[in-house]
């Protein structure tokens, strides 16, 4: 079996030192991110739960005081004060408050694993438009060079026209095309800029005017497709959370099983009480053992360790459709990577005919021996070839972080 898709990331063209890497710009995204840090709170909150969840298995204190004043006609007032302290901790709950404790721990891995899925989520959408963006650059480059070559084309064709070698009608063509390639240059350059305005978004920046992304390219060795979905099944922090939310209702049935059996606690207190008309205070102190059992509650323990059952088995079904979910995925991803790796090289393959089409059609033409359509249309056929073979460049990138997302992490952070 061949190894999972190998990643060299290479620079492709001169970029500025300023310019943001993939990586980082990643970084910046999961700091920024204000959903994203919503998220986390999540984690802080179960972890108070598990606080919480502790302190009821826990010794409990309560202090509890009174006064009074009594007066009645023909009776002497009467005044009197009270003041107890009160310990108790619960002995045995049926598994009821470990039950608690186990659930509300396992809320936390939860709460994590939910984190870690929607970081991975977000660099999955930074990714894509970063990819977005350097496709979109790489795009207006080929317009912008199509433009120039038949601006270039234009003024031989003017030089030549005014020379009478060559009708008026070829150097008007040759204008209009001119004039046309402007506008693919114009459209091109305003896609980058709506890719680079979606990326600061996601990055939570306020402007593009400090973005500038950074070329690379993926050179991707493809494995079986069995062993990516085996992958995806194991890494994947969704289904690791599923299988936590199965193990968590299962505690909620132990936890609703604990109506059918005794609760014992034990207690402890002391205090003392005082009348006005001697004002000796008094004291007492108690200790004791107390437990209860439900014999007969109209079947709702019955009822909830029912529902708390069912829960089990929906939770159950909802970990098999992410699964089969997570596989289509994978197969989706693998398959669109498989076919952007052909197409690289067959589009590269395709450029080079192309560039040597129009040498040939350009070289014809001065020469007298061709027409000017042949020429535009060698210029218009490089220019598709090119832009083929970019979008099949960045397809190759771009599949390759969304089978790697598949499997649960997109940079492999």
């Amino acid at each position: 079996m061949k190894t999972f898709v190998s990643i060299a990331l290479l620079l492709m063209m001169s970029v500025p030192a300023s310019a943001m890497s993939l990586r980082e710009a990643a970084d910046i995204a999961v700091a920024n991110n204000p959903s994203l840090q919503r998220t986390k709170r999540d984690i802080d909150t179960a972890r108070q739960d598990v606080k919480i969840a502790r302190g009821q298995k826990g010794l409990s204190v309560s202090l509890s005081g009174s006064f009074s004043a009594d007066k009645s006609e023909g009776v002497q007032e009467s005044e009197s004060a009270s003041s107890r302290v009160t310990g108790s901790i619960p002995l045995y709950s049926g598994r009821r408050l470990e039950s608690a404790i186990r659930s509300a721990e396992l809320g936390v891995d939860i709460a994590q694993l939910n984190f870690d899925q929607s970081t991975d989520d977000l660099i999955y959408q930074v990714t894509t438009a970063y990819v977005n963006a350097l496709e979109n650059r790489a795009t207006a480059a080929v317009d912008v060079e199509t433009r120039d070559n038949l601006v270039e084309h234009e003024k031989n064709i003017e030089a030549l026209y005014v020379a009478g070698s060559k009708a008026k009608i070829d150097w008007l063509r040759a204008t209009v095309e001119t004039s046309n390639a402007a506008q693919d240059v114009a459209r091109s350059h305003a896609a980058y800029e709506v890719s680079l305005t979606q990326l600061a978004t996601l990055l939570s920046l306020d402007a593009i005017g400090g973005i500038e992304v950074e070329d690379f390219f993926i050179d991707s060795v493809i494995g079986e497709l069995d062993h990516y979905i085996r992958a995806a099944e194991e890494n994947r922090n969704d289904l690791k959370a599923d299988e936590l939310k199965i193990e968590q209702g299962e505690v909620q049935v132990t936890s609703a099983k604990s109506g059918w059996l005794p609760e014992v606690s034990a207690s402890a207190g002391t205090g003392f009480s005082a009348r006005s008309r001697k004002w000796d205070p008094t004291s007492d102190a108690s200790a004791g053992v107390s437990a209860s059992w439900s014999i007969f509650d109209s079947k709702v323990t019955r009822a909830r360790v029912d529902e708390a059952e069912i829960a089990v088995e929906q939770l159950k079904l909802a970990m098999q459709s992410d699964v089969e979910s997570v596989r289509e995925d994978v197969v989706t991803a693998y398959k669109n990577l498989r076919s952007a790796l052909v197409r690289f090289d067959t589009t590269q393959k395709a450029v080079e005919l192309a560039e040597e089409e129009r040498y040939i059609a350009t070289e014809r033409y001065r020469a007298g021996e061709g027409i000017l359509l042949d020429v535009l249309d060698a210029e218009v056929a490089l220019s598709t070839a090119k832009k083929n073979h970019v979008s099949a460049k960045y397809d190759v990138i771009r599949y390759h972080f969304q089978l790697s997302h598949a499997m649960g992490n997109t940079l492999n952070r």
